[in-house]
This record gives structure tokens, C-alpha cells and sequence, in this order.
């Protein structure tokens, strides 16, 4: 029997194909809707900088929009924010208002998590929360009714608002609204937050998508037509009832030209113009709610007129569509896919080296075969019955050599099966939850199948998004057991780890403060020991399960990690 082999070269080759796999799965994947698009690890905060831009304003002309203090769990929060505040609204309420903005696209999720992002932009229900027609706003009348549910909403938000506001018009920090929220490390929790910068948020929020979510008259002061995402996303949109499809280049805040330099002014203007009517002092509630539907009235204002048969009245915002990269495709083929797979493809190919035994080689290429059935349609691998082997193949072809009968020497004693002292040094990288580990730990081998040992790491917690990337996350002391299977013949052992101790937090987390302290536990399933000489293995480790839980009173706190480790263990004797 004779096989086709590689040069040890490929398998390197293996990994390069699969990172190239990966980047194209990322090229393909599916996007979302936005409207002035909220900051992310992929978008920038248009809604976070329009909101900024306003507050800071007004807080120049009102006392009573003056910074909120934080306490310590306050400040916690805010650093732990997915995204960056500008430095003057790290306060209480600069931070709560934005939040707030945010939370019309997020309602409590990860901004990088598409799939539920998805769920919360193609809930027909809170279409009016971002001033977009609901399933029923037909035409016509169809942007007349999605103009008033908008407005409805804003107004509703606004009360709620001013019900957050003490005797003297000035936020009170004792009136609080629980928020969910998804933070950088934290992740899910429920934050209590002053009501009035939550609510006045979510009203702004909407208040600034309709400069973004509609065709307006040609001074961008009046509402001419209202766009559908629902529909689109649904993939039933007819225009002629529907109305046009929602354009992620109207969500650019970067005035790239002068209709976008407009809608981007007036939406600074309409968030700071509310801002001032609420937070005026001297002004009653009810005269405050006045002067809202004023404001309103000035930037929210439906003109009819404008419907199909027209072109929607030639509305200049008709040139804007879904820009490339942008993305308002929710799946469906993609042009990449073919060379995706041949870039898979190749790092299976590359996997297929030389092999010891006869019965491995088989084994390898039988998985291959497997693999590329179920990668490509069965016509794409279809060959004659009977086909001799080209010549290039045959040169690259020689009989497999004879097995090793030689044990391979493992660190430590001559004896394998002698007590042995030993040091463990390793490195980790989590893939889910991103981390990274610092691992150092003594060693006691009492037998062929049996080790044992003390750890130390520092496990730093990375935030993808947030104000600091890396952060001092855990530190983690555990004694760990080893199962081994020794291979006599082979150049490799097989491995399983158990992990079991304390975490100790080193950073403030909200609702979990610096010093909490709980358990540790790990698991990695199976490891591969490489006899690299007669005084260390390399411990290579594709997948291990760490789980710090610093917190386990009050709400449980953990910081789950699935980890690929590089670790060396040195032995004597």
C-alpha cells in the first residue's frame, strides 16, 4: 500500500489556511441595521457623539445639568462601559444619558453579539423607538402613522423623564430606573440608574434617528417620508406600500457631503434643544412637556405629499443605499464562500503528512475523504471508476517505513515509573471570554499515570470594547491532578488535567468590589505531552475549561474561559 505524503513544511501551511478560513468567514458574515450607528468594536458612535456634543452644551448654559458624582460600584460600571465616554461625561449622569442613547439599539445585549442585535432591530413592535414604520404603517398614511408613533414615544419618554427631576428641576439621584446592561467584564447586569438621564436617552435616541430614517424637505426640517427596515430585513418589502427601504448611508455622521453635514447639525441641535427644555429651571413640568411638543413641531413634523408614484417627490436621499461593508443583509450566500472553502480545503490537505503506520496513514486519509465529502457536493469529488495515478503523483509517492520498536526517553528518571520532581511554566489565551493566563506551578510525577501539583496564575481580563483593553482581571491558586497515558513509542503522551482552588479579584467590577474572593475550577479534557528532550515535555493543550468565580454571595460573579495553552514542564533525574 502506498500513500501520498508531504513535507513537514505543510503542516505550518495547515495553520495559515484555517487563519485564512477565519478571516473569510468574517468577511461574509452576516450584518444588521443601525440608525446613526452606536460605538462598537466594528462601528462608530455617531449617537454617542450627537449626545455629547448636546449635553455638553447645555451644561454650559444650566446649572441643573451639572455632573452627577459616582460613587465606588458607579465608577466600577463606568469603566467597565462597552464603549469610551468623552472624559467630561464619566460622571454619573454624562454616562447614564449615553447609556440611555445606547439602549433603544441594545436593550441589555453585547453590541458585538449580531444575532440577538438582530432580534431587538426586527422586533416590529419597537420600530417607533427609532422612527421606522411598524409592519402596520402602510401606505397610504403609512409615514403620517409612523410619524405620530414616533412622537408618541419621545413624548412618553420625556414624562417618564421629568418624573426623574427633584422640587428644583435638577436631576435626583435617589430616583432610579433598573437598566440592563452588558458590560465589557461584568457582562449581564441590571444597573440603577437616575431616571431622568435614562428616559431623556431613550427619547433622544429617537429624536436623533429620525434625521437618519427618513426623507425630509429640502431645508431638513419636515418629515416627507419614513423608511421600513422590517419589511426589508423580512424580505417582502413593495415600496409602493412599504415605503423605501431603510439606507445605512443616511447612518454616517462623518458629513461626508452636505445633506448628511445638514442631518447631523439639526440632529445635534433638536438632542441639545431638548436637553434645555427639560433641564430649565424655571419652568413647571407641564410647561416643560409644552415646550417639548414645540420642539417637535419644529424638527418632527410630517409633510404629506411625497408617495410612490412621485419618486417620493425626487427625494436627493434616494441615492443613498447599503454601502459596501455596511451591511443590511441578513445571511444568505456570499460571494466569498467558494474561495472560503478552498482555503479550508487546503489546510485539510496540509494536515495529511507522513505517517509511522500504514493503519494511521488510512486512518488520516479516510477522515480527509470525509471531510471533503461533506465540504463540497458530492459532483465536485465524482471520478472515473478506475483511474490510474498521474505521474506527478506517483513520483510523490514511497512505501510507508517499517514502525518504531524503540521506546521514545521521557523527562525525568530512566524509570518512568520513579517519583520525579518538577516546574511547570505556561501561557493562555481564552477565545471566549478574552483573557490571557500566566502560569507558573510545582510538580510531583508519583507514578507512570499519576501527577500532582500547585498553581499559581495571573489570569489578565481583556475588554474588547471599553476604556482599557487589558485589565488585572484574577488571580487564581489551585492544585491541580494529572492522568496521564503514557505512549512508550510514540513522541507524544496523552494527558487529562483537573483543576481545583481559589480566585481572588484583583479590580473593581460593578456589584463585585477588588478583593472578592471565591473558587477556582478547570478541566482540560485531553493534552498532548511532546517529549521534546530528556529534561522537559511541551504541554500542548487545544482546549481547556477555566472558570474563576471570585463572587459566589449576593449575585454570583465568574469569568468563564475556553483556553488553548503552551506550557513547558521541566523535569530532573
Amino acid at each position: 500500500m502506498t500513500l501520498v505524503t508531504f513535507p513537514k513544511s505543510r503542516r505550518a501551511f495547515a495553520v495559515f489556511a484555517a487563519g485564512v478560513s477565519f478571516m473569510g468567514w468574517l468577511a461574509v458574515k452576516p450584518g444588521f441595521a443601525h440608525a446613526y450607528t452606536i460605538s462598537s468594536v466594528v462601528t462608530t458612535g455617531c449617537h454617542e457623539t450627537i449626545t455629547t456634543d448636546a449635553l455638553r452644551a447645555v451644561r454650559l448654559e444650566l446649572a441643573s445639568a451639572a455632573p452627577l458624582p459616582a460613587n465606588k460600584n458607579e465608577q466600577a460600571l463606568i469603566t467597565d462601559l462597552e464603549f469610551m465616554p468623552a472624559g467630561d461625561m464619566t460622571d454619573l449622569g454624562g454616562a447614564t444619558l449615553l447609556v440611555g442613547v445606547r439602549d433603544n439599539d441594545l436593550k441589555g445585549r453585547d453590541s458585538n453579539d449580531i444575532s440577538q442585535l438582530a432580534l431587538v432591530h426586527g422586533d416590529p413592535s419597537a420600530q417607533r423607538e427609532h422612527c421606522l414604520r411598524n409592519t402596520h404603517a402602510k401606505e397610504p398614511g403609512g409615514s403620517a402613522a409612523a410619524v405620530a408613533d414616533c412622537r408618541a414615544f419621545i413624548v412618553e419618554r420625556v414624562g417618564q423623564a421629568l418624573d426623574g427631576l427633584d422640587a428644583t428641576g435638577t436631576p435626583d439621584i435617589t430616583k432610579r430606573t433598573s437598566l440592563p446592561l452588558y458590560l465589557s467584564l461584568r457582562h449581564d447586569v441590571n444597573a440603577l440608574l437616575p431616571t431622568y438621564y435614562v428616559r431623556i436617552g431613550q427619547a433622544i435616541h429617537a429624536i436623533e434617528d429620525s434625521f437618519t430614517h427618513t426623507y425630509r424637505s429640502p431645508d431638513g426640517m419636515q418629515i416627507t417620508v419614513v423608511l421600513d427596515w422590517v419589511d426589508e430585513a423580512n424580505g417582502n418589502l413593495v415600496e409602493a406600500t412599504d415605503g423605501p427601504p431603510h439606507a445605512t448611508d443616511l447612518d454616517r455622521c462623518d458629513d461626508a457631503d452636505p445633506l448628511r453635514q445638514r442631518r447631523h447639525e439639526l440632529a445635534t441641535e433638536a438632542a441639545t434643544a431638548i436637553l434645555r427644555a427639560t433641564l430649565d429651571p424655571s419652568q413647571t413640568n407641564d410647561q416643560k412637556m409644552a415646550a417639548v411638543e414645540v420642539i417637535l413641531d419644529q424638527y418632527l413634523t410630517y409633510s404629506p405629499g411625497c408617495t410612490f408614484d412621485n419618486n417620493w417627490c425626487q427625494a436627493p436621499e434616494r441615492k443613498y443605499g447599503n454601502g459596501q461593508g455596511s451591511g443590511c443583509s441578513m445571511g444568505g450566500r456570499q460571494a466569498g464562500s467558494s474561495g472560503l472553502r478552498w482555503a479550508t480545503l487546503l489546510g485539510l490537505l496540509a494536515l495529511v503528512g507522513p505517517a509511522r503506520r500504514r493503519r494511521r496513514a488510512g486512518a488520516r486519509i479516510g477522515l480527509l475523504a470525509i471531510l471533503m465529502a461533506g465540504f463540497f457536493p458530492s459532483s465536485a469529488l465524482a471520478q472515473p471508476a478506475s483511474s490510474a495515478p498521474s505521474p506527478d503523483v506517483a513520483a510523490e509517492t514511497h512505501t510507508a517505513p517499517p514502525p518504531v520498536v524503540t521506546p521514545v526517553k521521557e523527562p525525568g528518571p530512566k524509570d518512568p515509573s520513579q517519583t520525579a520532581f518538577g516546574a511547570y511554566l505556561a501561557g493562555s489565551g481564552s477565545f471566549n471570554y478574552k483573557a490571557l493566563a500566566t502560569t507558573l506551578g510545582a510538580r510531583l510525577r508519583v507514578s507512570r499515570h499519576w501527577t500532582f501539583g500547585l498553581d499559581a496564575e495571573w489570569n489578565p481580563w481583556i475588554a474588547v470594547n471599553g476604556t482599557t483593553t487589558l485589565r488585572s482581571g484574577a488571580f487564581n491558586s489551585y492544585g491541580t491532578v494529572i492522568l496521564r497515558l503514557p505512549l512508550a513509542y510514540e513522541q507524544f503522551n496523552l494527558r487529562t488535567t483537573a483543576n481545583l482552588g481559589i480566585s481572588y479579584l484583583l479590580i473593581d467590577l460593578y456589584g463585585v468590589p477588588k478583593g472578592s474572593t471565591g473558587l477556582y475550577a478547570g478541566l482540560s479534557p485531553l493534552a498532548l505531552e511532546w517529549k521534546v528532550s530528556r529534561l522537559f515535555f511541551v504541554i500542548v493543550n487545544p482546549l481547556n475549561i477555566a472558570v474563576p468565580a471570585p463572587q459566589l454571595t449576593g449575585v454570583p460573579f465568574s469569568y468563564p474561559q475556553y483556553r488553548a495553552t503552551i506550557g513547558i514542564e521541566i523535569y530532573g533525574g
